[in-house]
Formats: C-alpha cells, structure tokens, sequence
C-alpha cells in the first residue's frame, strides 16, 4: 500500500476529502497532523462554503514521482490515510527509502510497478463472489457477504 499510495504524487482533491485535517487540536504536533504552514496555505485555497480543488502534491503536481513522500516527510499529506503511514515503523521507513534522492525514485517505480501488476492479476469479483457497491465507501444494505 506505501507503494500505491504514490500515485497521490499526481491529480487533484477537492477541499472536502481533505478538510477535516485542516484544523487540528491545538499543539498537536504527532506524525499524523498536517504542518502549520501548509494547513494555512490550505485553508486559504479552500474557503468555506465552496469546494475547489487543489494539487495532490504541491511541488511537483504534474509529475509522477516521489516528491509525495518527501512531503509526507515534512507533514505534508492531504488525506488522512496518506498520513496514517508515518505512524507504523514498518511503513514510514519505506516512507523514508522512497525520498532518497535517484536510489528511491527508482526504489519507488520498481515497487509501484510490482504492485500495479499484482494488483492487476487480482479476479474480477461479481455479484455471485461478491459484492457490487452503489457506493464504492460503504457496503450495500442488508449484504450477507
């Protein structure tokens, strides 16, 4: 999953997948709160009432690389899940050997692509081995699964 969450390094979110995370409690400095600094740059981009979008990666957002790990880094994840990686050992070292300079970008494709063709052997599930969701976050209604 740390390598698939990659693909965060290109496209766009709107400010509601991510506005939760803009105003954390105060001095709550833990791996998974978002830097100050681009919480406000964020909360300027995202007025309220509306529902811009804004770069997924800020420095590199149209470039499919391993910048996203270097601002998870700094604290500087949109999604919460994205965040979430810092906080098992496990994950946020591999967090760390995809920033290293050439060594992890090229650490970081090998592993995205593995994981994109893993991935893509996975079976097609129907509505005979599972379930086909009206809404791709929640379970349908009285499914026994």
């Amino acid at each position: 999953m740390v390598a698939l969450s990659g693909v965060h390094s290109i496209g766009r979110s709107h400010c509601s997948s991510f506005r939760d995370r803009l105003q954390p409690p105060a001095n709550d400095n833990s791996t998974t709160s978002m830097d100050a600094t681009y919480s406000g740059k964020l909360t300027q981009d995202c007025p309220a009432g509306s529902d811009p979008t804004v770069p997924q990666d800020y420095k590199t957002p149209d470039v499919l690389d391993n910048q996203y790990y270097r601002n998870m880094m700094d604290r500087r994840a949109l999604f919460t899940s994205d965040a979430t990686l810092m906080t098992s050992p496990k994950t946020k070292e591999l967090v760390k050997k995809y920033t290293w300079w050439l060594i992890g970008d090229f650490l970081w494709y090998k592993h995205f692509e593995d994981a994109m063709v893993k991935m893509g052997n996975i079976e097609v599930k129907n509505s005979t081995n599972g379930q086909i969701r009206k809404k791709s976050g929640f379970v349908n209604e009285h499914y026994t699964g």
